[in-house]
């Protein structure tokens, strides 16, 4: 198990760079400044036209994009099952090491200091592992018919050709008592670590699990874990950092057997399978459901820097403008640009989409959007600041779209003028009211933003 937080986030958040890459947009203290080079330029119908068709078409990604988020499925991947090391026969203090079944070797040299290493190597398909644990010299660990021993510790490396890639797991004890397996009427509590060492990048997951009421780790139903953690090195360098956190007061972050709150939060430098982010930052609140059936977004927020200098943020409200997401309900998501480089054609843009998350957040089947607003400035070029508002006559069901609807909105260019447009929409094209430096008029555009009417 590998807890890498925030790369299976909410699929609203993942979009925001794909999203923003293609906006369309200066702002509104510019929208009356003439650009010299565009003072002879010509706006008409046409030119609006090429105006709205963006603005459309940007607003119509929220069919393959914008969705309910699902959560992190991270957290149903922690296993906190430990297992037991198990032996066909008693320890026998010997001068060489012994194999005391299966391949499994044991090393008595250290009985005198209170323990015992057990140690079995082996190879699977391309990989070589290797255990390692440590138990105590004990009654238990000398008697033939006990087969569950006291673990003091284990380990596991599992390397693959050449040491492309090691993985390492580490259990260690964590509440006093010396040992990592379960004692009847103990706290039963180890420290998990799971270590990826690929190429120069580490990441490293910290677990501190408990093994509930039943007193057994290999019966996840009543697991508890009580910290989760998450970092990412590169060259020795931190990079990135992430946790699991206790949401709802009841001093651990999930309890398997019932259901938990829990904070998340995440950051990253140069996300892996990312090439055009450098950074991301992600907070989500999750409802983890008891025993390990999944998990539903409370509240979710994500904010990420392109390696080309933009900031651009995703994040959720209800209708009375809380974080809380609510099932079945009107909800806003946004979407914002809110720096690019000065050498950027976009400057800032924002959309904000009028949706219902459905009654399942962890898919979009019953997702559906209402109505789309967008709002876009550009530093160059003629088009300098665009405004549109579309409310679809229908709810849109998710990965469809609007058959018909209302829109209106506003465009400023770099020589001066402005035009507006208010109509309606349908699956062939817009018809509108225009109004533009070359006056007033009743005007159709097909969908690719061609004028079918001559004002």
């Amino acid at each position: 198990m590998n807890l890498i937080l925030a790369r299976k986030t909410a699929r609203a958040g993942l979009l925001a760079a794909a999203l923003f890459l293609g906006a369309c947009v200066t702002s509104n203290e510019d929208k009356t400044a003439v650009d010299p080079q565009f003072k002879d330029a010509k706006v008409d119908a046409q030119v609006a036209g090429r105006t709205l068709m963006g603005s459309y078409s940007q607003s119509l990604q929220w069919n393959s994009t914008v969705t309910a988020p699902t959560g992190l499925e991270d957290l149903n991947g922690i296993s906190t099952g430990v297992g037991s090391l198990q032996k066909t026969a008693a320890l026998a203090k010997t001068a060489a090491d012994i194999d005391i079944g299966g391949g499994v070797m044991a090393n008595l040299d250290d009985t005198g200091k209170g323990f015992a290493l057990i140690y079995h190597k082996y190879n699977i398909v391309l990989n070589s592992i290797e255990d390692t644990a440590i138990v105590r010299w004990d009654d238990r660990a000398r008697d033939t018919a006990q087969k569950d021993k006291n673990i003091i510790s284990f380990k596991r490396v599992n390397r693959s050709i050449g040491n492309l890639r090691v993985e390492t797991s580490e259990f260690a004890d964590a509440d006093g008592d010396g040992l990592v397996n379960a004692v009847a009427g103990g706290d039963n509590k180890v420290k998990i670590t799971f270590t990826v060492d690929q190429g120069g990048t580490v990441e490293k997951t910290e677990l501190v699990a408990g093994a509930g009421k039943d007193a057994n780790f290999d019966t996840e139903d009543d697991n508890l874990v009580y910290e989760a953690k998450w970092t990412r090195s590169k060259d020795g360098v931190v990079i990135g950092t992430g946790a699991f956190q206790d949401a709802d007061g009841d001093g651990v972050v999930v309890d398997n057997s019932k259901d938990c709150t829990v904070l998340v939060q995440y950051s990253d430098i140069e996300p892996k399978d990312r090439p055009l982010i450098e950074r991301v930052d992600f907070k989500a609140r999750l409802k983890v459901l008891a025993h390990k059936a999944g998990n539903e977004p409370l509240s979710f927020s994500y904010v990420e820097t392109t390696k080309n200098g933009r900031t651009d943020s995703a994040s959720i409200r209800n209708r009375a403008g809380g974080e809380e997401i609510v099932k079945g309900d009107t909800m806003y998501v946004t979407l914002k640009t809110t720096k690019t480089a000065d050498d950027d054609t976009l400057k800032s843009a924002t959309i904000v989409f009028a949706m219902n998350p459905g009654q399942d957040l962890s898919t979009d089947a019953d997702d559906s959007c209402y109505s789309i607003h967008v709002e876009s400035d550009k530093r160059f070029g003629l088009e300098r600041h665009a405004e549109f508002d579309f409310t679809s006559a229908t709810a849109i069901p998710h990965g469809q779209v609007p058959k018909a609807g209302a829109f209106s909105g506003e465009a400023d260019y770099a020589n001066g003028t402005s035009v507006t447009l208010k109509g309606s929409f349908s699956p062939t094209g817009f018809s509108a009211e225009y109004k533009g430096p070359d006056g007033s008029a009743k005007v159709e555009w097909s969908l690719s933003g061609i004028l079918t009417s001559n004002p």
